[in-house]
């Protein structure tokens, strides 16, 4: 069985002409949201395998605070650029590399792609506000066997309820 947690980063300072994008930083909330996103994911559904995060600034430093609440080593986060405001399609083909010996994954991205990657798993959903999660879980053994038809929807959670 192969276990998906997607995550958006948390709420991140306002795009301004002095800053790029990409350096965009988490605000005290995108903090708070982030750390305790990750105790719920810890509570709900153990310490994941792997932590996969765009390598933007906002997205890393919500992986960050995530893992520091899991407990999971920071050194072993992985980050990649092109998973900076990646479409769905692009999140998928970086799932089905993964190694067969990761049961879990927790993926921390951008919207629209994380949005767009949830609703093309089944689950209809206008927006996955900052630093609220989904997971889902496949019956495979293997990342590149995940699909649409082998998703099963296990949870939400919203920042705000935490």
């Amino acid at each position: 069985m192969k276990q998906l947690i997607i995550l958006r980063h948390g709420k991140a300072e306002q795009d301004t002409m002095a800053k790029d994008d990409y350096d965009r930083i988490l605000t005290e909330r995108g903090h708070k949201n982030a750390a305790g996103m990750g105790e719920f994911i810890l509570r709900r559904s153990g310490m994941p395998d792997l932590i996969l995060a765009s390598s933007a600034r906002r997205a890393h430093e919500t992986a960050i605070l995530a893992a520091q609440s899991i407990g999971y080593p920071e050194e072993a986060i992985q980050t990649d650029q092109n998973l900076y405001f990646a479409p769905s399609g692009w999140i998928m083909n970086n799932l089905y590399k993964l190694s067969d010996q990761v049961s879990s994954c927790l993926y921390v991205g951008h919207n629209p792609g994380v949005t767009d990657l949830i609703n093309d798993l089944g689950v209809r959903l206008n927006n996955l506000p900052t630093a609220s999660a989904v997971c889902f879980e496949f019956h495979v053994d293997s990342w590149v066997d995940i699909s649409l038809e082998r998703a099963n929807f296990m949870w939400l959670k919203l920042a705000k309820e935490l």
